[in-house]
């Protein structure tokens, strides 16, 4: 069994490399359950269920940093919109997209920002706490470029 440390994930929103700032990062694929239940289903004693469209979430946690292409300065341009982020478990200097380091691009509607108020005390890093609604499907590839 492959196991690794999550310490390295890649994180790009509107081309932008912010990987650095990231201290938390959660990729929720989920898509709504449209019942299918007809009397004439053949079990009758449950539900039937198929798969609808999918809503998935990316939460993430930044640590702030309001310089030029930089976490704030990249999501208040991007704030209303919709535009691409790339999610990979490890990145590296030179990041090869593969089985064991999968792509993943979704569409992300940049809808709340948390530029300055961030839980904690005096002398804390200024973080940020966002949950971004997916606009797309969540694409997976073992090729590619990050």
């Amino acid at each position: 069994m492959a196991i690794y440390l999550d310490n390295n994930v890649g994180l790009k929103i509107a081309t932008v490399d912010l990987s650095a700032y990231v201290t938390s990062i959660t990729l929720t694929q989920t898509f709504d359950e449209v019942e299918t239940t007809a009397m004439s289903t053949s079990s009758s004693a449950s539900h039937t269920f198929a798969k609808g469209l999918e809503s998935s979430t990316l939460a993430v946690d930044f640590l702030n940093d309001w310089a030029a292409s930089q976490v704030q300065a990249t999501l208040q341009a991007a704030y209303g919109t919709t535009v691409t982020a790339l999610i990979v478990p490890t990145k590296g200097a030179t990041t090869t997209i593969s089985a064991t380091n999968p792509l993943f691009t979704v569409s992300i509607l940049v809808n709340n920002l948390t530029p300055v108020g961030a839980p904690g005390t005096p002398g804390d890093y200024a973080r940020s706490s966002m949950t971004f609604t997916c606009n797309s499907a969540v694409t997976y590839a073992t090729t590619g470029t990050w």
